[in-house]
């Protein structure tokens, strides 16, 4: 209500969720940047309708289609990337086209979530659900780079850092320099 920015850290993906429904209420026409390894678009898992693997899926229900956009997935169920087609856009494996998308997006309000797991485990692997053949961080920094030709970033967040899986603590280096540059 008082138009501050939301910028939220957490673990598991599926804190995203009622973020993303609180800054829909305020801006109906949101539209999110996910950068994740997963596709996140399961109707349910293990039984539960929301989860980590389910938010986005849900979410998409009061986003509507075409305010999706989803980069580096290269995780998923044959369901979720049949229903992705119809309904969000989605790239697979890269980033490649985000500046394309910055660009159509560039003054409508827009939410970015990235869930760590993004980056390839190599970089990153102090992360829940690794998946080979990630994101170097230099595609990161890339990516955020793109994020500040727009012109009206009213959330974001970053997710998915589990410190006690990577000892050496490059992976909450890692963490802590992406919110740095997301607040920048």
């Amino acid at each position: 209500k008082d138009n501050k920015k939301t910028m939220m850290i957490g673990g598991e993906h599926l804190v995203t969720y009622p973020v993303l429904k609180a800054v829909h209420e305020k801006y109906p026409d949101l539209h999110v940047i996910h950068l994740d390894a997963h596709t996140d678009l399961r109707e349910e898992f293990l039984g539960r309708t929301l989860s980590h693997a389910t938010f986005m899926y849900h979410a998409h229900k009061f986003l509507g289609d075409n305010h999706i956009f989803q980069f580096g997935i290269r995780s998923g169920h044959k369901t979720e990337f049949e229903w992705a087609t119809k309904h969000i856009y989605q790239r697979k494996f890269d980033f490649e086209g985000l500046d394309k998308v910055v660009e159509q997006l560039k003054d409508k309000p827009v939410y970015i979530t990235i869930d760590l797991d993004v980056l390839d485990p190599g970089v990153f692997p102090g992360t829940g659900t690794p998946e080979p053949g990630g994101m170097q961080f230099k595609d990161l920094l890339w990516a955020f780079d793109q994020f500040e030709k727009l012109n009206n970033i009213v959330g974001a967040d970053i997710v998915e850092l589990a410190p006690h899986l990577d000892p050496s603590g490059a992976s909450t280096q890692a963490a802590v320099k992406a919110l740095r540059e997301m607040v920048l």
